[in-house]
């Protein structure tokens, strides 16, 4: 009797197993993927500043802080399309047919309804016009203020503050991008004496106005409170929109740490781009390969982009441990190299000079056995994804013969026979010598600067590298204090502006125009894209101006290389961008077991 009973007993329990493992579906559904605590991200410097609009444009700086400062729209990660973030859509550009600002480009935004700061109150257009005097402040960097050159003002509802209209008083390409894309500063936290906000922002657009807004005591004041160390690093003083407030930084990195009831977690479903899982980032400083391949191995690190030279890339890439637990991408082509040249150094003043250093690149070795052919040969400053990238210009080839022809041509010659070239220039006679500034801490930065060392001296030509740290060249190239340096460009995935870096009006240090290039053709091409609405109009526009810059070489274009990105094969898959740095972070999902 008693064994019959526990029979019956345990079909019971089988029973009941059996429908319990078969209901769970039903009743709770399929399992999901939940939010890591935690994200380690490697970065290749530290960011210095969570102060944007005074820390120069600091790569490592705005992509961390990107957390706490959201933007009015993101691209998204796969199209690279803009997608709302602050705002409810994307607004399309309207030409204004009445009134006072008849003929001008509006775009009409409208903020999300539920987007607070941190203390609670709604972020309106207000807090916009003043993220736009920061730009415009003729006493902060002019960070962002070439972009605004044709902008023209703003209209808020008074009605409804969430409300805003921006305009421009003629078509820029760049407009809306620019727009969507600055990081929106909450006025009550860094203006808590609305030394900024009583100012009405139409003075700022005036130019009458200048000379008195850079006198006025007022806005001295402010830059001065602006400026202070509070808003640099310090948690309780940095207050943004976004889902992560700063917990420390350091040389080494930074953590940022989800705040408690976001906002913006309750609208996810509607606006993807609000998506926010991590718990925790936390960015961690790598530069050399040796550690970045031990902290993967260990698990110190999540998601891996930055500079990771070919080379162990691809050895990492073939190690079978390493892959059963990481992904390993090449995607896009947002940047670019290039031998930055001087043109306020009176050798490299000459275009037939520069010429001549284009052809004492060699180039096979630097993108077949460097970059092991994760790179692609370019002949302009343009990506060549786009449609409207210079096919028809022919790739300069490495050819020695040729640089020695073109530099006697212009009257370089070896008169006392030490094999380097001179040259009597202003009554002087001179060297063909000058310095190359290479972070040859990077391996592949090494390799490059002693090539070109090397395949210069067989043409004449004496280089004399400089080894330099990565922010002393920038800041010596910012000032001009160099001859020529070897540097990268990160390219914005929409269309290329081209005003910063070669427009004359952008020449260093208050532009980006490190080489001091000149050239009215450019100058005028420039112009003439920024502001031109017919897309095959201007794509036409895009293929003059690369003749232009192959004509008169401003610097030395050498390859474009593929990013590299490592993510972990932990997360749900989908993470990779073509965008930089090649992975959206704040969207990393532990998959499901």
């Amino acid at each position: 009797m008693n064994n019959f009973l526990s029979l019956r007993r345990v079909l019971a329990i089988v029973a009941l197993l059996l429908a319990a493992w078969l209901l769970y579906p039903v009743i709770f559904g399929k399992k999901k993927p939940r939010a890591p605590e935690e994200v380690f991200v490697r970065i290749d410097s530290a960011p210095n500043s969570f102060n944007i609009f005074m820390s120069g444009g600091h790569a490592p700086s705005s992509f961390v802080s990107r957390q706490t400062f959201q933007t009015l729209g993101d691209l998204d990660p796969k199209t690279l399309e803009m997608k709302p973030m602050l705002v409810t859509s994307i607004p399309l550009v309207r030409e204004v047919k009445e009134g006072a600002r008849k003929g001008q480009f509006a775009y009409d935004f409208a903020i999300i309804p539920e987007a607070v700061w941190d203390n609670g109150t709604p972020v309106t257009g207000n807090d916009v016009a003043f993220t736009i005097k920061l730009m415009l402040h003729p006493g902060l960097p002019a960070v962002f203020k070439t972009y605004l050159n044709l902008f023209s003002g703003i209209d808020i509802d008074p009605a409804d503050p969430k409300k805003f209209t921006l305009y421009y008083s003629s078509f820029y390409m760049l407009s809306l991008e620019t727009l969507c894309s600055v990081p929106i500063y909450p006025a009550y936290n860094y203006d808590p004496a609305n030394r900024l906000t009583n100012v009405p922002l139409s003075d700022f657009l005036d130019t009458a106005k200048t000379a008195a807004l850079t006198a006025d005591a007022n806005l001295k004041a402010f830059v001065g409170e602006f400026d202070q160390p509070k808003f640099v690093n310090d948690p309780k003083s940095i207050s943004g929109s976004g889902p992560y407030q700063l917990e420390v930084m350091n040389d080494q990195g930074a953590i940022m740490v989800k705040k408690q009831n976001w906002w913006g977690d309750k609208l996810t479903a509607q606006y993807p781009t609000l998506s926010a899982y991590p718990k925790k980032l936390v960015y961690k400083v790598v530069k050399d390969d040796l550690t970045l391949e031990n902290m993967i191995k260990n698990g110190e690190l999540d998601l891996i982009g930055g500079v990771i030279t070919p080379t162990k890339f691809l050895e990492m890439k073939a190690n079978d441990s390493l892959a059963a637990k990481f992904d390993f991408f090449t995607v896009g082509t947002p940047t670019y190299n290039r031998w930055v040249l001087n043109h306020k150094n009176p050798i490299l003043a000459d275009v037939q000079v520069r010429s001549a250093l284009r052809h004492i690149v060699d180039y096979d070795y630097f993108v077949n056995q460097v970059q092991r052919g994760l790179a692609v040969r370019i002949s302009s400053p343009m990506p060549p994804d786009r449609p409207y990238y210079a096919k028809n210009l022919p790739l300069p080839d490495f050819n020695i013969t040729k640089a020695k022809t073109l530099l006697a041509q212009v009257g370089w010659t070896d008169t006392d026979g030490n094999g380097i070239l001179d040259k009597e220039i202003n009554g002087k006679r001179q060297q063909l010598s000058f310095k190359l500034m290479a972070a040859t801490a990077m391996k592949t930065n090494e390799l490059f600067a002693n090539s070109l060392k090397e395949t210069a001296r067989q043409a004449g030509i004496e280089l004399v590298v400089v080894s330099v740290d990565l922010s002393v060249m920038s800041a010596d190239t910012r000032s001009g204090n160099y001859d020529s340096a070897l540097m990268g460009v990160a390219l914005f995935p929409g269309s290329i502006e081209y005003y910063q870096r070669f427009h004359s009006k952008s020449l260093s240090p208050a532009g980006d125009n490190r080489a001091a290039y000149m050239s009215p053709k450019a100058d005028s091409l420039i112009e003439a894209i920024r502001e031109q609405p017919d897309i095959a109009k201007r794509n036409a526009l895009y293929l003059q101006i690369q003749q232009v810059f192959y004509d008169e070489i401003p610097e030395i274009v050498m390859f474009a290389p593929l990013q590299r990105v490592i993510i972990s094969k932990k997360f749900v898959p989908g993470m990779e961008s073509a965008n930089r740095p090649g992975y959206y972070e704040h969207f990393a999902r532990i998959q499901p077991k």
